[in-house]
């Protein structure tokens, strides 16, 4: 079983607003960062990831977790965290807005069958990459990357939640309807 860090231990937003600002200037920086979460290829960021932050090139998790968003925001050439996390970002790929596609949906259930860090990473590589093909989609980073980090049961349920529930505002506007509407009955 794995141990749960501790909070403070992952530096989240900090290493994605250095990614984001390496971006825009370091073409060598982006080069090995697109590359970071190929493991044939890895070791060409690592010089990186260092630079970065309290990456742990030791612990395998860590460091491939860390390397995946990199390289997600690398490929993506990302300017800015995006706000999507990754339950949302998966709903709003769906073709018609409101309706389940299965293509999308097994997506997600594969990676909810995920039980660790190891098992989840593989499976995010190739969901990260075709969530940034849904043209609507900004994909949260620091969000993403804290969850790959802490993940266990809870951020499984929250990303199920996010994707078949409705957006927070249809929420609290179909709430406001139905008291409104009850008011006046």
């Amino acid at each position: 079983m794995e141990a749960i860090p501790q909070p403070t231990k992952y530096p989240t937003k900090g290493f994605v607003e250095k990614v984001i600002a390496r971006l825009r200037d370091d073409t060598a920086f982006r080069a090995a960062m697109t590359r970071a979460d190929n493991p044939s290829t890895a070791a060409q960021a690592w010089r990186f990831l260092m630079e970065l932050g309290n990456v742990d090139l030791e612990n395998d998790q860590e460091r491939q977790a860390f390397a995946l968003i990199g390289a997600a925001m690398a490929r993506e050439r990302t300017e800015s965290n995006g706000l999507q996390s990754l339950g949302r970002a998966l709903q709003m790929c769906n073709a018609e807005p409101g309706k389940i596609d299965d293509s999308v949906e097994r997506r997600l259930r594969r990676i909810l069958a995920c039980d660790s860090r190891k098992e989840l990473i593989p499976v995010l590589r190739q969901i990260i990459r075709y969530v940034q093909n849904c043209e609507k989609v900004s994909l949260d980073y620091e969000r993403l990357l804290r969850d790959i980090l802490y993940f266990n049961e809870k951020v499984k349920i929250r990303w199920a939640s996010e994707y078949y529930g409705r957006p927070n505002q249809e929420k609290d506007e179909s709430q406001t309807e139905d008291s409104s509407g009850k008011e006046a009955s």
